[in-house]
């Protein structure tokens, strides 16, 4: 269920862009495992794909579960490895079988331009979650620059099944842009990328998912972007003074998208 930014296998690729795209993920998987552990108590990772956040959150001692419709690519529940098995569940009609206010935090990587009823997926988040728990989510918009998923700047802005977006497609794998090209030709690869964006990923504007999840969980939305930055950044971000910030949102907000953190009220 999660995309480029979520919990895809690595790319296994010499090309630069999956290089990236590669230490993208490890990250993200890190950070959020971070989060969980300062957190504490019991952790769902909603769309947690085959898992790679709550083994590694097992491999920390956390009381992780996972959830996924594993429709994403075929085949994708049984690459679920067989020791956090009984921890992963199945989501059907965007709904899991996990009881009322069961988790003290639900996290989310890269799964909301996935699904196709957001203010559902919203709701069974805030049902599992405790009151005075947190969700905290990563997501891009349709006002995101980039398009994570095929690698390419205003990959998604495009209208499906069009001649513009397919000579663009073209151009960039052309010039050496885009994810996934390995073993495939450049017309294949343009295939592929239009295959998948029009049929896994569907953008939202920023308003109705943020209106969605506030009006939801009845608190302010926290936003998470400059932590984010910054942690990536690691020791490099010492030497950028927090006047700063401002740019550093903005560079996670065009390039990425959302990453907010917003408690349900008691």
């Amino acid at each position: 269920m999660t995309g480029a930014a979520g919990a895809d296998e690595p790319l296994s690729t010499t090309h630069p862009s999956a290089k990236l795209c590669d230490a993208q993920l490890v990250f993200n998987y890190r950070y959020f495992v971070d989060l969980a552990a300062a957190s504490g108590g019991r952790v769902l990772d909603y769309g947690c794909g085959i898992g790679q956040t709550v083994t590694l959150g097992r491999g920390r001692g956390l009381d992780i579960w996972g959830a996924d419709t594993f429709s994403l690519f075929p085949g994708w529940a049984d690459l679920v490895k067989p020791d956090i098995r009984d921890r992963i569940r199945r989501i059907e009609n965007d709904r899991t079988d996990f009881p009322d206010s069961h988790f003290d935090l639900v996290i989310s990587n890269q799964v909301l331009e996935h699904v196709t009823h957001p203010e559902a997926v919203v709701a069974e988040i805030h049902r599992v979650v405790k009151p005075g728990g947190r969700f905290i989510a990563a997501f891009p918009v349709t006002e995101t620059w980039y398009e994570g998923h095929v690698g390419l700047y205003f990959g998604h802005r495009f209208k499906p099944r069009t001649a513009a977006r397919r000579i663009y497609f073209d151009l960039c794998h052309r010039l050496g842009f885009g994810l996934y090209r390995t073993g495939k030709t450049r017309a294949e690869w343009v295939k592929m990328s239009e295959v998948f964006l029009d049929s896994s990923c569907f953008y939202y504007p920023h308003g109705r998912l943020m209106s969605a999840i506030e009006k939801t969980f009845g608190e302010p939305i926290e936003d998470m972007s400059v932590d984010y930055m910054r942690t990536r950044l690691g020791p490099r971000a010492r030497y950028i003074p927090s006047a700063a910030d401002a740019l550093l949102r903005l560079i996670y907000h065009k390039r990425a998208g959302e990453i907010i953190r917003v408690r349900k009220s008691r």
